[in-house]
Formats: C-alpha cells, structure tokens, sequence
C-alpha cells in the first residue's frame, strides 16, 4: 500500500513539474509580429529603399526584443533591444577578449535563432535576463578586433568573430552568439537612443568592412 501510494505521488509531482516547465516556458516565450516599421527610424533615408522587409520579424516579450532585416539581399542586421539596460551608460560597458565560452550551456534555458542561417550567428537566448543594470561583452580566442569605433551614443568594434556573449557584471552568462560556420566578418555595437538601449550586429555573405556603419543612422 505504500509503495502504490508512493508511485502516486511521484506520478503527481512529475505532472506538476511538467506543467510548470511548459507554463514557464510559454510565459517567458517570445511572441512573433510582423511590424517592418519598428526599426526603420535606425537606418538612412537613403538605403531603406534597399531594405528587403517581406521576411522582416520580430520576436518581442516584456524583457527584450530581437528584430532581424536584410539590405540588398546580402547585408544581415540583427537588431537586439533589452529593456533592463535602459538606464545603462555604454560607456561603462566592458569588453572582455579570449573568454572560454564553452560553459555557457551548463547553465542555459533558453530558446535558440538562426540554426543554420549564414551569415547570421546562432542565438541562444535565456528565458530570464538579469542583467541587473549592467552587461559585459565576451570574445572567445577565435575573435579578432580589427577596429573599435567610438561614438557619443555608440561604442562597438569591426572584426572576425567565432562565439560571443552577453552576461551581467556577476559573469552571468545570458545571451550567446555563435558562428558555427566559421569566423564571421562583424560589426557589432551598442546604441543608447532616447532611453532605449540596443545591440545591433551585421554580417553579410560578401565581404565588408567598418564602413557598412553608413547605413545606420547613428544620432
């Protein structure tokens, strides 16, 4: 009789396991929209002609948002806004080089973009983000800064990267990029606009270089 009740209450406190990952899971989710024009004020009046945006989408929830939007056909721009980083000095922000992002999995429940999508790394994403008001970014020892670019509202860098993170000043691992084709000729950068703060990052299955800038509209 305890055995049998035994398994019965192991039985329940599976199910409700079960119930609270898929609840979780379906809480912290992103929800997926179609709305082209969300970004648009990002880029020059003179290429947005040049923005292919029929496949343009976004994947928004409370904490964050990831819009993605391609120019001629060839220039991918990833476009990531975190709300919990609003009131966040880019200036303050560190770069960390030859970092061993290999742990990043060990503790990561998340959801993933860009399987299989060169040039686009593949993004994996953490269901919670406490970046607690701060952000460090993390180069493995594959990546190469061949330029940093500075600016009064942006800061980022010109250069070949393998694997990149996000994590909070802790060392909390929270958003990994990953160029599993290869090292990737990217631009990446950090961009304060009127309170609101976004990591945009371009690739492109030609070559380029730092001045693809050119087609963002940098204040």
């Amino acid at each position: 009789m305890k055995k049998k009740y035994g398994l019965y209450l192991l039985s329940i406190l599976i199910i409700v396991y079960i119930i609270y990952k898929i609840s979780y899971v379906v809480y912290y989710s992103h929800n997926i929209e179609h709305l082209p024009t969300t970004y648009l004020w990002l880029f020059n009046d003179s290429i947005k002609t040049d923005l292919d945006t029929m496949y343009t989408i976004g994947h928004v929830r409370k904490s964050d948002s990831y819009y993605h939007y391609m120019y001629k056909k060839k220039v991918y721009i990833s476009i990531f806004e975190y709300k919990a980083l609003m009131f966040l000095n880019i200036h303050k922000v560190s770069f960390a080089k030859d970092v061993n992002l290999n742990s990043f999995f060990d503790d990561y429940f998340g959801v993933e973009y860009n399987k299989h999508l060169y040039p686009l790394p593949e993004t994996y994403i953490n269901f919670e983000l406490p970046f607690n008001n701060s952000l460090k970014v993390n180069l493995d020892e594959n990546c190469i800064i061949k330029k940093t670019i500075e600016g009064k509202n942006h800061r980022g860098f010109f250069g070949e990267i393998l694997k990149m993170s996000l994590s909070n000043s802790q060392g909390k691992q929270l958003v990994l990029f990953d160029y599993k084709e290869g090292v990737t000729q990217t631009l990446f950068l950090l961009y304060k606009h009127q309170g609101r703060f976004l990591v945009i990052i371009i690739n492109s299955k030609e070559k380029i270089d730092e001045s693809v800038i050119k087609i963002l509209k940098l204040d």
